[in-house]
């Protein structure tokens, strides 16, 4: 898997010599279990593809063996502008995720800082990545022509992080990769179970003292009817 993911920009900057423009998005889904979903999507301008009179199958069918052969399942990407493919997988460790195959081994190293981190002390678990994606040996041209994103779906709300897009309510963070730059990542985010337990104890609390009232009302209102069905008897 790595041989073919390390190939990757290499297989791009191809691709912008032939179709002018290339969009790449790497995802990774963290799930609370310390599982991971990758994907990654690879999406070629529509109508470079059409001035060309070739399409993506004929492009990528090598690329998408290859995923499918690593354990990718692919299905098609398509947007207004974009024409491509989606690869997908599932990995039981957070170890497997590796930026150095995304991006190629000439551009970030899975050492210990880059990598991304699950950490979990009593009831409190923290996600979190300081990565240095170096972009720097990609020329103007290249830079101009290729766009890059790496998305991060957390299971929690992100703290601190310098994302160039959050959306799902702090949960999804996007950085928008430079070609010719060197791009740092960085976020925290933190889960305590503690807290949660509390929350869903007092949530717990509120429902039953509701229960409680409305039964209590019920049963007032049925006492209170009964008393003046038996008094209009009595007369």
């Amino acid at each position: 898997m790595k041989k073919v993911l390390s190939l990757i920009l290499i297989m791009i900057l191809a691709l912008i010599v032939l179709t002018g423009c290339v969009d790449v998005n790497y995802e990774v889904t963290l799930n609370k279990d310390g599982t991971a979903d990758i994907a990654y999507i690879y999406g070629f301008e529509k109508a470079s593809l059409e001035q060309l009179g070739t399409n993506v199958e004929d492009m990528t069918s090598d690329m998408k063996q290859n995923a499918e052969e690593s354990g990718y399942t692919i299905e098609t990407y398509a947007d207004d502008e974009i024409e491509g493919f989606k690869a997908k997988k599932h990995v039981e460790n957070l170890s497997d995720v590796s930026l150095e195959e995304a991006f190629g081994a000439s551009y970030i190293k899975d050492s210990e800082e880059n990598k991304l981190k699950i950490e979990k002390n009593g009831m409190k678990t923290t996600y979190s990545q300081n990565a240095n994606i170096d972009l720097t040996s990609l020329d103007e041209t290249t830079a101009s022509m290729v766009t890059l994103k790496y998305t991060v779906n957390l299971p929690v709300k992100a703290g601190e992080n310098n994302a160039d897009e959050v959306s799902n309510g702090g949960k999804t963070l996007t950085w928008n990769l430079t070609a010719g730059e060197a791009n740092e990542v960085s976020f925290n985010a933190s889960s305590n179970m503690l807290t949660t337990i509390i929350l869903a104890v007092v949530i717990a609390l509120v429902v039953i003292a509701i229960v409680v009232i409305v039964v209590v009302a019920v049963k007032n209102k049925k006492t209170s009817k009964n008393k003046e069905e038996n008094e209009k008897q009595d007369i």
